[in-house]
């Protein structure tokens, strides 16, 4: 069988792409590396507003 992958709808490729590698994906390791991602977002947020507050902005 044989597709042209750029005929596929957007949602239903996902859906594809999602239902096959579904049974691979070790949920614990998934969990702990979004939260690990999340605190690395919060933590450059914090950087990048002490870098604002004290006048590293970007340049205009």
């Amino acid at each position: 069988m044989q597709w042209e992958v750029e005929a596929l709808e957007p949602a239903e490729l996902r859906r594809m792409v999602l239902t096959a590698v579904a049974p691979y994906i070790d949920r614990d390791v998934l969990a702990r590396q979004i939260a690990r991602e999340d605190e690395q977002r919060r933590a450059l947020a914090a950087y990048l507003d002490g870098w604002d507050a004290a006048g590293g902005g970007a340049p205009t």
